[in-house]
């Protein structure tokens, strides 16, 4: 059974309607119904609400695991259901591969043996993969799931981390060139931030990972390293939020909640400071 046969299967089972489970995730049904059809697959967060309302794990309805205690994973927190290594890169592979997203696909398994081993600096050390994974999930949440920018979100790091040159990684030219731009290569910040803001794929990858970066610096950094990030933010980023959001109109509605997340947490921060 396929993610759209087990989503169909799972709802009949609890004898709901397409339009009680639109009514119930605060959707329209037309989305549950393309959902049942495999014509687009849910984000990530839906995807929890739906197990839950169907009473059922969400690896079973990403792989049709079963699991022996289903009471374990409701009981689960937020974070855990959601991101979960295995239940991202899971979730990666099943919308790649419902949306025709080849690249993405066959990058997912690259990345993730590129970064083995490594580990995410900061005070909870974490599997360097979560980090692609995430902003991949981010990405893919916020409706971005152009096979270009989603390869190149798992593939940000590569070259700086893994010692992969941008001409070696086995995608197009221009996931290349984008991943290329994010690599940096000298410390002139200027030149950096100007090279990347000149393409739309880089600049949104970028933001996404400083928007990652910002969500959990409260756990992976002192207060010393916050409030450098934080200035770092304010100097950089802000400035090509501002030029994305005029250079890149096909991503003004992204671009919006990206500043809003990054600045909410932000200012919070800084009261609490």
């Amino acid at each position: 059974m396929s993610l759209s046969q087990r989503l169909a299967s799972a709802r009949k089972d609890t004898g709901m309607t397409q339009r009680e489970v639109a009514e119930k995730l605060d959707i329209s049904f037309q989305a549950v119904s393309l959902w049942e059809r495999g014509e687009t697959a849910p984000d990530i967060d839906k995807l929890a609400e739906l197990a839950s309302l169907y009473q059922v794990t969400t690896d079973w309805l990403l792989t049709g695991a079963k699991t022996e205690n289903v009471f374990i994973d409701f009981q689960a927190s937020l974070s855990d259901r959601l991101f979960d290594e295995g239940r991202m890169y899971t979730y990666i592979k099943t919308y790649a591969s419902v949306k025709k997203l080849y690249q993405t696909s066959s990058v997912l398994p690259y990345a993730r043996e590129l970064h083995k081993g490594q580990l995410r600096k900061g005070k909870d050390q974490v599997p360097y993969i979560y980090h692609p994974l995430l902003i991949s999930c981010h990405a893919l949440a916020l409706g971005l799931d152009d096979d270009n920018l989603v390869s190149t979100a798992l593939l940000h790091d590569v070259c700086e981390d893994c010692g992969i040159a941008a001409g070696e990684l086995p995608v197009n030219q221009e996931t290349r060139t984008a991943v290329s731009l994010l690599t940096r290569t000298s410390d002139d910040d200027e030149q950096y931030y100007a090279k990347i803001s000149q393409n739309a794929i880089a600049t949104m990858v970028k933001l996404l990972d400083r928007c990652n970066n910002i969500s959990s610096m409260a756990v992976g950094f002192s207060k010393e390293k916050m409030v450098e990030y934080i200035k770092e933010t304010e100097r950089w980023f802000y400035p090509l939020l501002q030029k994305a959001k005029y250079e890149y109109p096909m991503y003004s509605n992204q671009i919006f909640l990206i500043k809003y997340h990054m600045t909410s947490v932000i200012e919070v921060f800084k009261h609490q400071a």
